[in-house]
């Protein structure tokens, strides 16, 4: 087995913004870690047509919206954000366009905009607050019928073995000290539901982590221990927690971590995939007639006349 690199070898790239909690760096090694993450592009149940626009948040160096644009027409519009932008791409097509924003306060002009917002591995960026800040900007910039994907892992179970225990009791004492939700794949169903999507599905999909799996075992084993070895930064920024004294002993750990993972078997990450969709128009006028119904105590009519009282209610007659 290589041992793992070390990641302070490597100039790093902090978010400097004291209401930045992402504990991966910005730069190079994150754009490997980002394409190695890369799978399929839209899996939520929507169709791109032309005169779309699409969202990408937390888009690192642009891997996923990169790959999005050669499967959708030129004439879908393709915006790009993430709190940094030294590791945005030199070169893409005109219909993309990159910003520096952060979702938890996007622009008011882009209310009622995108057919589709992505966003990808945020759980080691945002803290609760952000978290529903996040969910509710991205509910406001959504076109009436569009739909959020949002895809978020985990960490490898303590059951593994005793270094992917001891790992994982160094990663949860530093997503506390953060103030990050580790666990929000699981309480994004709720979360989206309680902020009004609807249609809201998720799936967890177990994949193999080691060499014992094959390549695509080998390249998640090499992808995870380049993520950990990139945290030593706030780790020891935050003294180790009192369970990791020095950088070399950090080495060590991963390079067993690693050996742990290779010799298997059933050693797993779990992946979350979460979409839902924005309210269509249609629904939420519909809505709307139940609840005024209900408060002015009207009889609801026949479908045909009720989509006329659906027309009134809504232009206030």
């Amino acid at each position: 087995m290589r041992p793992v690199r070390r990641a302070l070898q490597l100039q790093r790239a902090w978010p400097s913004s004291p209401d930045v909690h992402y504990l991966l760096p910005s730069d190079a090694l994150e754009k490997q870690r980002r394409t190695l993450c890369d799978r399929k592009s839209v899996l939520a149940p929507i169709r791109l047509r032309p005169g779309d626009q699409v969202l990408d948040s937390g888009t690192g160096s642009g891997a996923w919206v990169l790959s999005l644009a050669k499967e959708v027409s030129s004439s879908v519009s393709l915006a790009a954000i993430d709190i940094q932008s030294n590791i945005f791409p030199k070169l893409f097509p005109g219909n993309m366009f990159f910003h520096r924003h952060s979702v938890t306060d996007l622009p008011d002009e882009w209310a009622d905009s995108y057919s589709l917002v992505n966003q990808r591995v945020l759980y080691a960026a945002l803290t609760e607050s952000q978290w529903k800040r996040a969910l509710v900007e991205t509910h406001r910039v959504l076109a009436p019928g569009g739909w959020v994907q949002l895809i978020e892992g985990s960490e490898i179970p303590p059951h593994t073995g005793p270094y992917s225990e001891r790992i994982g009791k160094i990663l949860a004492k530093l997503y506390a000290h953060k103030g990050l939700v580790i666990d929000v794949a699981k309480r994004l169903p709720d979360m989206l539901t309680r902020d009004g999507f609807i249609n809201v599905h998720s799936e967890t999909r177990a994949l193999p982590v080691g060499a014992w799996a094959g390549t695509d075992g080998t390249e998640l084993r090499d992808n995870l221990a380049t993520v950990y070895s990139a945290m030593r930064g706030p780790i020891f920024e935050a003294g180790g927690f009192g369970l990791v004294s020095s950088e070399q002993e950090y080495d060590d750990l991963l390079n067993d971590l690693t050996k742990e993972w290779d010799d298997g078997p059933d050693v797993f990450e779990d992946w979350t995939v979460v979409y839902a969709q924005k309210m269509p128009t249609a629904v939420m006028e519909h809505h709307t007639v139940d609840f005024l119904a209900k408060v002015f105590k009207v009889a609801l009519p026949s479908k045909s006349r009720r989509n006329n009282l659906s027309i009134i209610f809504c232009m206030g007659a």
